[in-house]
C-alpha cells in the first residue's frame, strides 16, 4: 500500500508559476505584471520585463495534520519553490514569437498521506524529499498571429495536458492541478513539476476558442531519481515515449464588452476586454509504449493507453461587481487497461464560489469530491481495495496580487479503498507567494 501512496505522493503536484492561482478568467488586467516588492523595486521589474526578460520566484507552503483516523496521527509541513526566467527573443534579438523557459525548484517536507494511508496526496506541496532540482528549459515560438504554438526542449506533460483551470485551486493534491489517476497509472511517463523530460508539442487554434495539441514525452526509469538533479539529459535505449493529445473549446457565453483605462507614460490608455460566462471543455488521451509491471507481478506489458474528459463552466457572474462569480467544473479518466492500471476509473467534480462574503469579491469559497476507483487487479496488493473518497472544503483568502492564504479541511473515505484504516480528518492550511 504504502508503494503506491508514495508514488502518487512524488507525482501529485502540478501546478507551474505562471498558473499560481488558477481562478477563473478576471476582468481586464493591467498589462504589465509586477513584483508587489515596493515602488522601486517594481519599477525595475517593469524595465527588465520590457527589455524581454521577466524572472518569476512562486512559493507553495503546506501545513497540515490529521487528528481523526488513518495509521496514526501525525502533522507535517511541506514546501515547493519553482524560480526561473522567461527569455523574450522579440524583444531581446528581434526574433518574432520566440522564447525560451529555464526554470529551477526545490523542495522539501514531510508526506502525510504517509501516516494516513491514502492514495489521494493530502497536500499538492509535497512532491519530493529535500532537494533542488534543474527543471524546465524549453523553446516556445509563436507562429501565424499566435494561432500555433510550438514547443522543443525539457517539459512537463502535466503542464499543457489534462487539467482545467479549476484544479489549481485545491490544497489535495488528488486533482492539483491534473488528476491522481494518470500519474499512477502511466508512472515514469506522464510527468509534472519539478521533473522534466525531453519532448515536442504543438498547439493550433483552429477557431477563434476551438484549439487541438499533440505532444510526444520521453519516458524514462531514471525520472525522479534524486541523484540526478534533474541533470540526466541523456536519452537511452530503453527509454520510451508518451504521446499526449487533446481538443478543447472555450466559449465564452453572453459576452458583453469592458473599457478599463490604465495610466501609461503619464496618459490614460484604454483597454478593451470582454466579460461573460466563460468556460472551458476538454478530451484528450495518452498512449505509451513504455514498460508497465502487471500489478500481480507475473508479466510486464509494454503499452498503456487512457482517456480523459474534463469540464469547467462560469454559471453565474454579477453584474454590479464581475469579480463575484460561480462555477461548476468536473470530469473523469479512464484506462482500460486493469491489469497494469491502478486506478482505471477516477472522477472528480466541485463548485467555485469567488465572492462568497460580502466585500471579499477576490476570495473562493471550493468544495471538491473525488473518487478514485481501484482495478480488481489490485486485490493482489492486499486488502481487497474498491474506492477512496475524498471531500475537500478550502477558502482561498486573496491578500494581494501575490499572496494567498488557504485555510483547508479534507475528509478521506477508505484510505486507499479499504476499510483497514479509518476514515481520516486533515485539517490544514496554505500560503501561496508568487513573484
Amino acid at each position: 500500500m504504502k508503494r503506491w501512496c508514495k508514488l502518487s505522493a512524488f507525482f501529485g503536484l502540478v501546478s507551474t508559476a505562471t498558473r499560481l492561482f488558477g481562478a477563473p478568467p478576471e476582468p481586464v488586467q493591467l498589462p504589465v505584471p509586477t513584483l508587489g516588492l515596493g515602488t522601486a523595486i517594481n519599477q525595475e521589474f517593469t524595465k527588465l520585463t520590457k527589455f524581454g526578460i521577466t524572472p518569476f520566484l512562486a512559493y507553495y507552503g503546506v501545513f497540515q495534520g490529521n487528528p481523526v483516523g488513518g495509521i496514526q496521527q501525525r502533522t507535517a509541513y511541506s514546501h515547493l519553490v519553482l524560480f526561473g526566467t522567461t527569455l523574450n527573443f522579440d524583444k531581446l534579438l528581434g526574433i518574432p514569437g520566440g522564447s525560451l523557459m529555464i526554470s529551477g525548484a526545490e523542495a522539501t517536507g514531510k508526506n502525510l498521506s504517509d501516516d494516513i494511508g491514502n492514495i489521494n496526496n493530502v497536500s499538492e506541496a509535497f512532491v519530493t524529499p529535500l532537494t533542488v532540482l534543474f527543471y524546465e528549459l524549453y523553446w516556445k515560438q509563436m507562429l501565424f498571429d499566435d494561432k500555433l504554438e510550438l514547443r522543443l526542449g525539457r517539459m512537463t506533460a502535466a503542464d499543457q495536458f489534462a487539467s482545467a483551470p479549476a484544479f489549481g485551486l485545491q490544497v489535495s493534491g488528488g486533482i492539483n492541478g491534473n488528476p491522481t489517476s494518470i500519474f499512477v497509472n502511466a508512472p515514469q511517463t506522464f510527468t509534472s513539476s519539478p521533473n522534466a523530460t525531453w519532448a515536442a508539442s504543438a498547439k493550433i487554434h483552429a477557431a477563434k476558442d476551438i484549439y487541438a495539441e499533440a505532444g510526444i514525452y520521453q519516458a524514462s526509469e531514471r525520472l525522479g531519481k534524486l541523484g540526478y538533479h534533474g541533470l540526466s539529459f541523456a536519452i537511452n535505449g530503453d527509454d520510451g515515449e508518451l504521446v499526449m493529445a487533446q481538443v478543447g473549446w472555450e466559449p465564452t457565453f453572453f459576452k458583453t464588452p469592458e473599457t478599463a483605462s490604465f495610466k501609461k507614460n503619464g496618459k490614460k490608455t484604454a483597454v478593451e476586454g470582454t466579460l461573460g460566462l466563460p468556460g472551458d471543455y476538454i478530451f484528450g488521451g495518452y498512449y505509451s509504449n513504455f514498460k508497465f509491471s502487471e500489478l500481480n507481478g507475473s508479466k510486464i506489458q509494454t503499452n498503456a493507453y487512457g482517456f480523459y474528459a474534463m469540464g469547467q463552466q462560469m454559471l453565474w457572474r454579477s453584474v454590479a461587481d464581475p469579480y463575484t462569480n460561480f462555477s461548476l467544473w468536473g470530469g473523469f479518466t479512464y484506462s482500460p487497461q486493469q491489469d497494469i492500471s491502478l486506478l482505471p476509473l477516477m472522477g472528480f467534480a466541485g463548485t467555485i464560489w469567488q465572492g462568497f462574503i460580502p466585500r471579499r469579491d477576490r476570495d473562493q469559497l471550493l468544495l471538491t469530491y473525488l473518487v478514485s476507483g481501484f482495478t480488481h487487479s489490485a486485490a493482489s496488493l492486499g486488502g481487497n481495495p474498491t474506492a477512496e473518497h475524498v471531500l475537500e472544503v478550502s477558502y482561498a483568502i486573496y491578500l494581494t496580487n501575490n499572496y494567498t492564504i488557504q485555510p483547508d479541511i479534507q475528509y478521506v473515505i477508505r484510505p486507499n479503498g479499504t476499510d483497514a484504516v479509518k476514515n481520516s480528518l486533515v485539517i490544514g492550511i496554505q500560503f501561496l507567494a508568487n513573484f
